[in-house]
C-alpha cells in the first residue's frame, strides 16, 4: 500500500506538489530532489513515486523524506509504467500547481517562483518552459532557440503539433518532451488523468486531452528545467512498438470534435505522415535484421511519402556503412 494518506493530512496546502516519478534512479534521485529544495519559492511538496524500483531508489527517497518534511514517499504495489506513476502523483498531490519532474532531471533556481508568477498573470491551466538539454559530458543547450516564443505565448493544439513535427535543424526540438506548470483545479474539473495503457507517448496523450478539454496552454522562452539526455533512456530510440502506439494516439485524437479546425487537421495529417514514414523504417530494419527482405521492401510500399522516406534513409545508410567499411552488416 502508499506509505502516505490520499487527500488533506492536515496541513495548509502547499503552493506547487511537485510529482517525481522514480524507477532505478538512484544514482540521479538525490541531486534531482536538491534542486527542488534550493528554489526561491519554498512552499512546495515533492512526492517521490517509486515504481518498484530494483535498485535502492526507495531507500534513497525515504531518507530525504526523512531530513525534509515537505518529501512524501509513495511506494507502487506493482510496476505499472511512467502514466500509472504520475497518477500516484496526482492522487496524492495537495498543491495548488502541479509540477512534473523527472526522477534524472533537475529545476533552475528560481524556477518554481518564476513559472508560478506567469502562470497567474497570463491565467494559464498549463506554462511550460524551455527545456536546458544537458548531455552526458555536461554540454547544456536550449531546445528551443531564440525568439521562437515571446515571454508568455498561447499556442494552440495546431502549435502544439507542429512543435512535434521532425525538424532536420533541430532534431533534438519535440514540444512533446516539455515538462508543464499545471493548474490542479482544472484537471479535477476536467477528470483528467494519464492514460496508465501507454508507457510511450503518454505526456503526449495527456497534453492532448488538455488540449481537447479547453485546456489554456501558455509557453515561455526561458529555460529552466534541465534535461538530461541518456543514450539508455526510452526516448533516446523509438521502437516499432513505439511508433505504433504514438500514431495509434495521434489518429484518435485527429477525429477528436472538440479540436475541429482546419488548422488542427492539417497539423495532424503532417504528424500522422511522419510518423508513418519513422515507423515503416522501423519495420524496414527490423525485417532487414530477420532477412525477411520480401516483408522488408513491402514495408517501404505503404504509399509514396513511405516509400521516398524509406528510400532516403536505406541511401544514407548504405552511404554512411559505405565510408565506414561496413556495408554487410544491417541498419541499425
Amino acid at each position: 500500500m502508499p506509505e502516505t494518506p490520499r487527500g488533506d493530512t492536515g496541513k495548509r496546502p502547499p503552493r506547487v506538489s511537485v510529482i517525481v516519478p522514480a524507477y532505478n534512479a538512484a544514482v540521479f534521485l538525490e541531486r534531482t530532489v536538491a534542486s527542488v529544495q534550493a528554489q526561491s519559492l519554498s512552499d512546495f511538496e515533492i512526492l517521490i513515486i517509486d515504481d518498484c524500483s530494483q535498485d535502492s531508489t526507495l531507500a534513497v527517497a525515504r531518507s530525504l523524506a526523512a531530513t525534509d518534511d515537505r518529501v512524501r514517499v509513495i511506494a507502487a504495489e506493482r510496476n505499472a509504467g511512467p502514466a500509472a506513476a504520475r497518477n500516484l502523483g496526482l492522487d496524492h498531490a495537495r498543491g495548488e500547481w502541479i509540477a512534473l519532474l523527472d526522477a534524472d532531471d533537475a529545476f533552475e533556481p528560481g524556477r518554481l517562483a518564476r513559472l508560478t508568477a506567469l502562470a497567474r498573470d497570463c491565467n494559464a491551466d498549463l506554462l511550460a518552459d524551455n527545456l536546458l538539454l544537458e548531455d552526458e559530458t555536461g554540454g547544456l543547450e536550449p531546445m528551443l532557440p531564440a525568439g521562437e516564443v515571446a515571454s508568455c505565448a498561447p499556442i494552440t493544439a495546431a502549435d502544439f503539433l507542429r512543435g512535434n513535427l521532425p525538424d532536420a535543424q533541430r532534431p533534438r526540438r519535440s514540444y512533446g518532451f516539455l515538462k508543464p506548470l499545471i493548474s490542479r483545479r482544472f484537471l479535477q474539473s476536467q477528470g483528467l488523468r494519464y492514460e496508465e495503457s501507454l508507457r510511450f507517448a503518454e505526456d503526449f496523450a495527456f497534453y492532448m486531452a488538455c488540449f481537447a478539454a479547453g485546456a489554456r496552454f501558455f509557453l515561455c522562452q526561458e529555460a529552466l528545467y534541465r534535461y538530461r539526455l541518456r543514450s539508455d533512456s526510452l526516448t533516446a530510440r523509438h521502437s516499432t512498438e513505439d511508433l505504433r502506439q504514438f500514431l495509434a494516439v495521434n489518429l484518435r485524437f485527429l477525429e477528436h470534435p472538440a479540436l475541429a479546425s482546419p488548422g488542427f487537421r492539417a497539423a495532424m495529417q503532417d504528424l500522422r505522415r511522419s510518423l508513418e514514414q519513422r515507423l515503416q523504417w522501423r519495420v524496414f530494419v527490423d525485417e532487414a535484421r530477420e532477412r525477411s527482405w520480401h516483408r522488408a521492401v513491402l514495408a517501404s510500399l505503404k504509399g509514396w511519402h513511405v516509400f521516398s522516406y524509406v528510400s532516403s534513409q536505406l541511401i544514407a545508410e548504405v552511404w554512411r556503412r559505405l565510408s565506414q567499411g561496413r556495408l554487410g552488416s544491417t541498419p541499425a
